[in-house]
């Protein structure tokens, strides 16, 4: 007879994990959003969930409630301060030990372990073997996939080195799915990626699409959305602001449309993180650089960090929320802005382009090519009557599919087939 799912481990080492985080800081994006709504998913279905996350100086607290089945549990690791996602292998096998000298103090335990990225995923296959339990790893990005993508831009192979550090984290990635039990992927496009660039045994494999706070994200207007003014033709894009999310294609695009038709582009993401990291930085400079030669200053708004009810209020009320990304393995914001009723335009290469019929409840393109890009921007701006179908069916679809009350039965399903 298979145990009861009763208490789940999350390793999440990196970014500002907290009940309520700060969106777009560095390392804190739709991961995040994933790993919490997750959490709170599994505890309504009466499984305790404590989430281990890096601690560091910006936090007084080492352990913080979300409700009485979910614990953040910040655990300190190498120096009091910031570490970015790509230096945070280094201190992982500290982390590992230091959690299991918790659970030993506290006498829980776990039947299940589930870590994001790469960085919980070292963790996770050193933690399953001390505990003897299962383990399964969501890697939410590839090292050789986004690697393949920066080319293609054109980034030099000195920022590779130092700012990813892809010849380090190829190599652990490959020694997780080597180790998992398991490896839970977002969207069948994660699966393809993920058995073409690397050795993975496809049995392990899982493809379960990621849920919808529907009561956050819906269409159903409130208090925050009269304090909402934006301008005519409003383009909204939210998001780390880092090369791979592709902002700067979009105000390429953009430039060669400023002649058609009055937009107005509003861009969600912090823009001033205190711990930004160097790719973040040269991001920003490239953006405002960007804005300053085309002369776009006047139609471009950064709107900063925003909480998740602001951003919700925001996709209501633009005209066409777009993700620009050159690598985008999934891309939570598509269904979030799908819940709310926005018209979506969908980079071909985000995973998120599989929940959408182009041009039935969105729209998919190939954003490399910029003028493919304005045009089907303009097209969109301009017969705005034709699209409210469109929006109607973006909520229906993810109402009807994809919120977490219906995703987390697959994921208990699926964990529970472990024990």
């Amino acid at each position: 007879m298979k145990q009861k799912l009763k208490r789940v481990i999350i390793l999440n080492p990196q970014g500002y994990v907290e009940k309520n985080p700060p969106l777009g800081k560095t390392d804190t994006g739709g991961q995040t959003v994933y790993i919490l709504n997750l959490a709170k998913a599994l505890s309504k279905k009466n499984v305790k969930v404590d989430i281990f996350t890096r601690y560091f100086d910006h936090y007084e607290k080492q352990e913080e409630l979300i409700n009485d089945k979910v614990k953040i549990i910040r655990i300190p690791a190498g120096k009091k301060k910031f570490i970015p996602k790509e230096r945070l292998y280094e201190v992982m096998p500290e982390f590992a030990e230091k959690i299991m000298l918790y659970l030993h103090k506290t006498k829980k335990k776990p039947q299940i372990i589930h870590s994001h990225y790469w960085d919980g995923g070292y963790a996770g296959i050193l933690l399953s073997k001390m505990l003897d339990i299962p383990h399964i790893n969501t890697s939410h990005t590839f090292g050789k996939v986004k690697k393949l993508k920066m080319k293609i831009e054109k980034v030099s192979r000195e920022k590779l080195v130092s700012a990813y550090r892809f010849h380090v984290r190829i190599a652990i990635e490959q020694k997780i799915f080597n180790k998992a039990d398991a490896i839970l992927v977002l969207c069948e496009t994660s699966r393809i990626q993920l058995l073409h660039y690397y050795i993975v045994d496809f049995e392990k494999i899982k493809v379960i699409y990621p849920g919808v706070d529907i009561n956050i994200f819906n269409p159903r207007k409130n208090a925050l959305d009269k304090k909402i003014q934006l301008k005519e033709n409003s383009i909204l894009t939210m998001s780390r602001l880092v090369p791979a999310k592709g902002i700067d294609r979009l105000i390429e695009a953009l430039n060669l449309i400023k002649k058609s038709i009055n937009f107005n582009l509003y861009i969600g993401g912090d823009i001033n993180s205190q711990n930004a990291s160097k790719e973040e930085k040269a991001t920003k400079k490239l953006l405002l650089d960007l804005i300053e030669k085309y002369h776009l200053k006047d139609r471009v708004t950064f709107l900063g960090q925003l909480n998740h009810k602001e951003v919700a209020a925001y996709y209501r009320n633009t005209d066409l929320f777009v993700l620009p990304s050159r690598y985008e393995p999934f891309g939570l914001t598509t269904m979030e802005a799908m819940a709310c009723g926005s018209i979506c335009l969908i980079s071909n290469v985000a995973g998120s382009k599989e929940v959408i019929i182009d041009g039935l409840n969105g729209f998919v393109i190939d954003m490399h090519d910029r003028k493919l890009f304005a045009k089907k921007i303009l097209d969109i701006l301009k017969n705005k009557k034709n699209n409210r179908k469109i929006a109607q069916n973006a909520v229906f679809t993810i109402k009807q599919h994809y919120s977490w009350e219906k995703i987390v039965d697959n994921i208990i399903n699926f964990y529970s087939s472990l024990l």
